[in-house]
């Protein structure tokens, strides 16, 4: 199955119930652009970010014209260096075409924000 996930649709339990106030995180294995990658799901994230090396690596063109300021933990502004579109596979066989921004990370290919879950209609129970 694959879901094109456009800006502000929602599915799934997001299309009938709002998100709570706690934000948890989860991580899993998924695919990027085919390729094996560690995703953060994280509930506390407004914004999707991919890693620019992993991004490089995929093959991701990005669009260094878009830039956005995130606002991470300690408070610490921390500014993307691009957008870019990816193809995300979870559970084998779900895919999605997403947009994403693209910066530095650590610890993960990816985080996965609300920007992506919402439309998704992914609901973690942790």
């Amino acid at each position: 199955m694959e879901i094109e996930l456009a800006y502000g649709e929602s599915r799934g339990y997001w299309k009938h119930y709002s998100p709570g106030k706690w934000f948890k995180q989860a991580k899993a294995v998924g695919k990027i652009n085919n390729v094996k990658a560690t995703l953060l799901f994280d509930s506390g994230a407004e914004v999707s970010i991919i890693d620019t090396t992993f991004a490089r690596e995929v093959g991701c063109n990005i669009d260094e014209s878009q830039r956005q300021e995130c606002i991470g933990i300690g408070e610490t502004p921390y500014m993307t260096v691009g957008r870019t579109k990816i193809k995300v596979t979870l559970a084998g066989s779900l895919v999605y075409y997403f947009n994403v921004w693209v910066g530095d990370l650590a610890g993960q290919e990816a985080i996965l924000g609300m920007d992506f879950m919402v439309p998704a209609g992914w609901c973690g129970s942790i």
